[in-house]
């Protein structure tokens, strides 16, 4: 082999010069230690699978040495070596870990031996640090599916990947730590690839761009939208700051969400022209932190990126008044609105509909009636939420009136409520005893494209049922299973409940075994409820059924102490009349 520089009286005892690299015939008579091993890869040209069989015989202690932690002492004094970034050094440690793998003693039956953890994560870091990323990458993967636990896919594995690059100390480089998020993307793992993201910003190491796109592209592949909204907040928080892929990966996130085009319009209705896509996905971003109740921490991502000049003033702005109507902070908002103004930034019909919104919600409706007015003179025009949140204000008040007004006007320029505020509107009108009003109006709002949900018929079947229209409350149960909806607990109580309070227990009852076919468990106090109704008819025999049925299907189901007397008191005065001394 040729001359190289070497040191240290280990040579010097086994006859070898400090200025020469170990002979193969040198080593394979002496005790292959980590540190003649690392002096080896660091100082031979190429270490070949030859070269290092020849140096290392498989006779000697060196490949049992590799099964006993060597390998990973070899690969340690490797990765903090300052000087071994250099290519060709790097790959020695590659070539070698995969020789100690496959080498073992020929008079050992073990199979070929497999690597630590640890093995993995030094040699990862070192190829990192020589930009062998292809090696590093599909050593990473690798280790990842050998040694990641089915229970915790990342946690164990970023411990130990983590302290592999703390013990590189000097000569470590983050480039592994950034590899890592794009191994378990490519692995379509975007669960890990977050967690990675978070323990490694955790720890003061901030992912690279490439590698949060990286994130972001597995969570939409895989569907995990949330995963994907989790990633881009936490890198926009971490200052890193999204380009043109990134941008794209949100919007085919809210495209496949089906809140583009929602989204969109909103941000074009604030700066009153569509806004580039930067916008939409930050605005998006901000919304859906606000939604969350996250409000304080939108606000200051919002004036973070107004900095940073990635959010236009007026949506800026109009996106922290939101957030604090949505706390009820009604007095920030407005002073937010005064801000707004004096900064040139001219008050919109978002904003307006924020504001009217929290006035409807506080219940000074008259104060976000004037809101209205003021927003139509200066030709601003409502939308679907203004009218929205008028129609519930109006109806949570008792304006019933004024609120159908709003509703007729919504429909005329071509706005459908959402559900929420359709259902308030069905409430107060089922309340004042305008059942059949509440359903044509709900008729014309699907006809316009709402779709109701449980509550929505569960207003109605309670507004049939105070009208005492047993038909009418069947009538819509059915009409809700033929809109595909599948009634829970809760709506079948309220449908039983109605019946029995009409007098149409028999019917009632019907509905306890449709609950049991439809596979929906009743409570004990449906079973209470029928019970007591049948013994106000004088059906005792029924209720007697009944209660047996309720005793022996479930044990905790118990009848109130009302219904129990009732039940005993209607048993006595039925056996007193068949009693011959009667």
């Amino acid at each position: 082999m040729n001359a190289a520089k070497s040191g240290g009286r280990m040579f010097a005892r086994l006859g070898i010069g400090l200025g020469a690299v170990p002979t193969a015939s040198a080593l394979s008579t002496s005790a292959a230690t980590p540190q003649l091993i690392s002096h080896y890869l660091l100082h031979e040209p190429r270490a070949t699978w030859e070269a290092l069989s020849a140096a290392f015989p498989s006779s000697s202690s060196a490949a049992a040495a590799a099964h006993h932690g060597h390998a990973d002492a070899v690969l340690l004094t490797l990765a903090k070596h300052p000087h071994a970034s250099a290519e060709p050094i790097a790959k020695n440690p590659l070539t070698y870990f995969h020789w100690s793998a496959a080498s073992s003693s020929p008079s050992s039956p073990s199979p070929p031996h497999s690597h630590s953890l640890r093995s993995y994560c030094l040699l990862v870091h070192l190829l990192s640090r020589a930009a062998l990323f292809r090696d590093a990458s599909v050593l990473i993967q690798s280790a990842i599916a050998k040694h990641s636990s089915s229970s915790s896919p990342a946690s164990s594995f970023l411990d130990a990947f983590f302290a592999a690059y703390e013990d590189s100390g000097t000569a470590a480089t983050t480039r592994g730590l950034h590899l890592l998020v794009h191994a378990y993307a490519r692995l379509r793992l975007p669960e890990a690839a977050l967690e990675s993201c978070r323990y490694l910003s955790d720890r003061g190491v901030v992912p690279s761009l490439s590698a949060f796109n990286a994130a972001l592209h597995a969570a939409r592949g895989a569907g995990a939208f949330r995963v994907a909204w989790e990633v881009f907040e936490l890198m926009t928080l971490k200052r890193v700051y999204a380009n043109h892929s990134t941008v794209e990966l949100v919007v085919g996130v809210l495209s496949r969400e089906g809140e583009l085009a929602r989204t969109a319009a909103l941000v074009g209705r604030i700066h009153g022209k569509k806004c580039a896509p930067s916008v939409v996905v930050h605005a998006a971003l901000v919304l859906r932190m606000v939604e969350e109740g996250r409000v304080e921490q939108a606000i200051l991502l919002v004036k973070r990126l107004l900095q940073r000049n990635i959010l236009l003033d007026d949506v800026a702005y109009s996106l922290i008044v939101h957030a604090y109507c949505c706390t009820g902070a009604l007095k920030s908002a407005i002073e937010q609105c005064d801000d707004m103004f004096r900064r040139g930034c001219r008050l919109n019909a978002f904003v307006y509909t924020c504001l009217i919104k929290a006035h409807c919600h506080d219940g000074t409706v008259d104060k976000a009636l004037q809101l209205l007015q003021e927003m139509l003179s200066k030709g601003l025009k409502p939308y679907d939420a203004t009218y929205s949140h008028l129609i519930a204000g109006c109806f949570r008040q008792g304006k019933v009136e004024e609120g159908l007004e709003y509703f007729k006007d919504m429909l005329r320029e071509g706005f459908v409520p959402d559900v929420k505020s359709c259902n308030k509107m069905l409430e107060g009108l089922c309340n004042a005893g305008e059942v059949c009003k509440a359903n044509d109006l709900l008729t014309a709002a699907m006809d316009k494209g709402l779709v109701p949900d449980q509550d929505t018929y569960q207003m109605l079947i309670v507004g049939y049922g105070k009208v005492g229209d047993a038909q009418g409350i069947v009538k819509i149960y059915h009409e809700m299973e033929h809109k595909g909806l599948k009634p829970g607990v809760d709506v079948y109580a309220t449908l039983i409940r109605c019946l029995c309070e009409r007098g149409n227990t028999a019917e009632a009852d019907k509905f306890l075994a449709v609950m049991k076919k439809k596979a929906v468990a009743p409570t004990g106090g449906l079973y209470d409820l029928l019970i007591s109704s049948y013994c106000e008819k004088g059906n005792t025999k029924r209720a007697l059924w009944l209660y047996d049925k309720m005793m022996t299907e479930n044990e905790n189901f118990v009848p109130s102490a009302d219904t129990f007397m009732m039940l005993v008191r209607r048993v006595i005065e039925v056996k007193t009349a068949c009693s011959p001394n009667s």
